[in-house]
């Protein structure tokens, strides 16, 4: 048997092990019956077990096979072993630092979504879609999320180093020192020509108030029109998100949440929450994530607002710890779609505006341009043309 011929059927009984293991939990998890087959496969995982030309290591296989049929689900589901869960349910001391991601998984590694607004990991120059090769020398194919939020974690002044890879470029070693990471404020501006631009950084459980007396501060100053910017906005919470979109409803659904062994939740916005009545412009990247889509999701099919920019990352699950015999499972049992029912987790918002953002050069202490800005003013600014 050549070497190409036994790299086959090990990744066959790799994928059949996996089957094996993971289908009867997984039926018992969703209440599904169609599981009977696996009776059929267990024969022939059996006889790869039993004939194939060198022993299995079964352990191991037993290993790749969880790792990778979680993999296979999306960038959030993951298989804990017995200590990976262990950290996973340590309570985050709060003088633990920080660097400062939003993590999920592409191509068998851990990727960047975005890093957090001024964070360490940002101010070191990680960038959003960066792919995690190593953390501290530690390759990341075998790093869940959870661990690798983990790892992240450590005393103040710590460092962690990484080597990152990023299309069109040798990979890039980074060090970047843990820090205690505040959260980031709204900020505001009034732009040149009239248009508010409100900058979001992270959804809190403080930040629709913030929004709302930064809307305040750009009436006083004479905006007609605002730029809402939700590039790079990974971080928070989907309930936060909700809040935040509330302002720019007067009612009607703001998302949904949807599984296939879930009753859908309608989340509805409170008319009496509605704060910015006049113009207004989303502005998105592929860092844009989780609140980030949902605000951006909900005013898109409400009709009221472009979104600018590039597709979003793709990332709002709901999630369920499964326990298990040597570990657990956590799945992503639901997921939040727009409130006409588009997908967001696994597939972004895609712009009704696109603008592609250029490659940076690395050594500019300021990008030159920003044509999705740019964009954004140009658009309002024919908007309220027509309207006048």
């Amino acid at each position: 048997m050549t070497a190409r011929s036994r790299l086959i059927v090990a990744f066959i009984s790799t994928g059949l092990v996996a089957y094996i293991a993971l289908g009867s939990v997984l039926g018992r998890v969703l209440g599904d019956t169609s599981y009977g087959q696996l009776t059929v496969f267990n024969e022939v995982v059996r006889l790869v077990l039993d004939s194939y030309v060198d022993p299995v290591n079964l352990d191991r296989a037993m290993a790749g096979a969880r790792l990778g049929m979680v993999e296979a689900l999306d960038g959030d589901s993951a298989y804990l072993d017995a200590d990976a869960l262990r950290i996973y349910q340590q309570p985050v001391r709060e003088l633990d630092a920080d660097v400062g991601v939003v993590l999920s998984r592409r191509f068998g590694f851990l990727a960047i979504v975005a890093p957090r607004l001024g964070s360490p990991a940002a101010k070191a120059g990680v960038k959003a879609g960066d792919i995690i090769k190593t953390i501290d020398g530690k390759h990341s194919r075998t790093i869940t999320v959870p661990e690798g939020e983990r790892l992240f974690r450590g005393a103040p002044g710590s460092t962690v180093k990484l080597r990152l890879l990023r299309a069109g470029s040798d990979p890039v070693d980074v060090a970047v020192v843990r820090e205690r990471i505040a959260p980031e404020p709204v900020r505001s501006r009034l732009l040149e020509g009239g248009p508010g631009y409100l900058r979001v950084g992270e959804f809190s459980a403080r930040t629709a108030d913030e929004m709302r007396g930064e809307f305040e501060a750009l009436r006083r100053a004479g905006a007609k029109s605002l730029i809402l910017d939700l590039r790079g906005v990974a971080y928070g919470t989907p309930e936060a998100g909700v809040k935040a979109a509330e302002l720019f409803l007067k009612g009607g659904v703001v998302a949904r949440v949807v599984g296939r062994r879930v009753d859908e939740k309608v989340l509805s916005a409170d008319p009496a929450r509605s704060s910015w009545d006049l113009p207004v412009a989303v502005l998105v990247d592929n860092g844009t994530a989780g609140p980030g889509e949902i605000v951006a999701a909900a005013l898109l099919d409400a009709g009221r607002s472009p979104v600018i920019g590039e597709r979003t990352f793709g990332r709002a699950p709901v999630q369920k710890l499964v326990p298990l015999p040597e570990g657990a499972l956590l799945l992503t049992v639901a997921k939040y779609v727009s409130p006409k029912g588009n997908a967001i987790h696994g597939r972004g918002v895609e712009p009704t505006v696109p603008v592609s953002t250029p490659d940076e050069d690395e050594t500019a202490a300021v990008p030159a341009t920003d044509p999705i800005l740019e964009k954004a003013i140009e658009v309002l600014t024919t908007e309220a043309k027509k309207a006048a």
